[in-house]
């Protein structure tokens, strides 16, 4: 399991609940998840961008919480990344990606990560995944109409299993 080195930092540290005020639940629920992981030496966690696996990069990106991660998949010269909770509201933060909730454990940090990615998505063409976008959570950023950015997802087709080839 690859996981942001900085959010293993943050969790496992009893003061930083009391120095954040972030929600002792969340700490609790980091630990109970994370550590039979890092009991068996299965976590290997990263800081900065980091070659994961072949054709799977991670890179840290502040904010929601200190380690929060993207994850790009390469294949055949095609791309994917998954982006976690980078976004929470698409009617709200696309159009204003400076909005952040109480969840963000950094919230100037966040919408700033939000700004900064939505900028390099529009620019690069990039697909994205992301958890908390109605079905089927992939698509593209582009600019908004109006303002901020918006959101395209892709066409979601039901192929019948027995045709597929």
């Amino acid at each position: 399991m690859f996981v942001g080195k900085p959010d293993i930092d943050f969790f496992f540290n009893e003061e930083n609940q009391k120095k954040t005020g972030y929600d002792q639940n969340y700490f609790d629920v980091a630990q109970k998840t994370l550590k039979p992981y890092l009991d068996a030496g299965k976590v290997v966690p990263f800081t900065g961008t980091s070659a994961l696996l072949p054709g799977i990069t991670g890179t840290v990106h502040p904010g929601h919480t200190p380690g929060s991660a993207f994850y790009t998949l390469e294949s055949k010269g095609e791309k994917i990344t998954f982006v976690g909770d980078i976004i929470h509201v698409a009617a709200v933060q696309f159009p204003q990606p400076d909005v952040t909730i109480a969840y963000d454990e950094d919230q100037d940090g966040a919408a700033r990560v939000r700004k900064q990615a939505f900028d390099d998505f529009v620019k690069n063409r990039d697909l994205v995944a992301a958890p908390h976008l109605p079905f089927p959570g992939i698509g593209y950023v582009t600019k908004g109409e109006r303002a901020g950015y918006a959101w395209v997802p892709v066409t979601y087709t039901n192929r019948d299993a027995s045709t597929a080839k």
